[in-house]
């Protein structure tokens, strides 16, 4: 499916931060992927953040990526909290968070982009149909991008998608809270973050088109118990959900806590920080 732009000479640069933790080497093929494929997109830049015991992923130095090592030890990958912290660090101040997993046509890109510019504080540059790729059509898509037919693929969901990728304006966004810490691990962070802008009247667009899911095997957390988990990250929805546009102003501005995870998970982490820095040719 061949929808880039070469010419894309007034385009604003957009930061595309991911964060990552590769468990399986679909995982790692799909973010290479992934990677290739928004770096076809001249305008934009992209901030890795790898969190594990020891560094899983490797790739050929390129110019627009900035690379980052969290030595974590966790069994739980905490991806609101390093979102947050790519998020801190962006280049620019239009941002987009990307699954590693997800393809989406330039044109939807940049109508996103131009969303944000025009005042939304977030966008997703589709219009809420996830398209899951069989692990065949993956597997062909990854040896080359244009294998990708326009509409392939399967739904799952019965109701329009709020994850995968989206667009924010850096500045607003982090005001409203950026991501929510106070959930840990996978959960339901995607549908607390749009309540939470429709709770303050903060505006959210959308574009046309699909977006595009690469076929990879879902592995639960080991040595952690998954339903007691399950069960915190519904009360951190519940909680933001009950609460009014005065109430969440309040607790935003007074840093009361509702966007951070209980403490001993965070004091129990072992982690060594890195610096962004350039990728090696490795």
């Amino acid at each position: 499916m061949t929808t880039i732009m070469k010419d894309t000479p007034s385009m604003p640069p957009v930061s595309i931060v991911i964060p990552l933790r590769i468990e399986s080497t679909e995982r790692e093929a799909n973010l290479h992927c992934v990677l290739q494929y928004l770096l076809r997109s001249p305008f934009v830049y992209i901030d890795l953040l790898e969190a594990d015991k020891e560094r899983h992923f490797f790739f050929t130095h390129h110019e627009r990526i900035r690379y980052r090592f969290v030595h974590d030890e966790e069994p739980v990958f905490y991806r609101t909290h390093y979102l947050n912290e790519l998020l801190r660090e962006a280049q620019h101040s239009i941002v987009g968070i990307w699954d590693a997993d997800v393809l989406i046509p330039e044109a939807q890109l940049i109508a996103a982009v131009w969303h944000v510019l025009g005042g939304c504080v977030l966008c997703f540059p589709y219009n809420g149909k996830f398209r899951f790729l069989e692990k065949e059509r993956s597997n062909a898509i990854r040896k080359d991008m244009d294998e990708l037919q326009a509409g392939e693929g399967y739904c799952l969901l019965g109701r329009p998608s709020v994850g995968g990728a989206f667009l924010v304006n850096k500045t607003k966004y982090l005001e409203a809270g950026g991501e929510n810490e106070g959930f840990y691990g996978w959960g339901p962070e995607d549908a607390e973050r749009v309540k939470r802008l429709e709770i303050l009247e903060l505006p959210i667009a959308r574009t046309k088109g699909l977006l595009y899911h690469l076929h990879h095997e879902r592995k639960p957390d080991i040595g952690v118990d998954n339903r007691k988990k399950a069960q915190h990250n519904q009360k951190v929805l519940l909680n933001t959900c009950r609460q009014s546009k005065e109430e969440l102003t309040k607790a935003l501005k007074c840093h009361t806590g509702i966007f951070s995870y209980l403490d001993n998970h965070i004091r129990g982490k072992k982690r060594c920080v890195s610096k962004f820095g350039r990728s090696e040719n490795i």
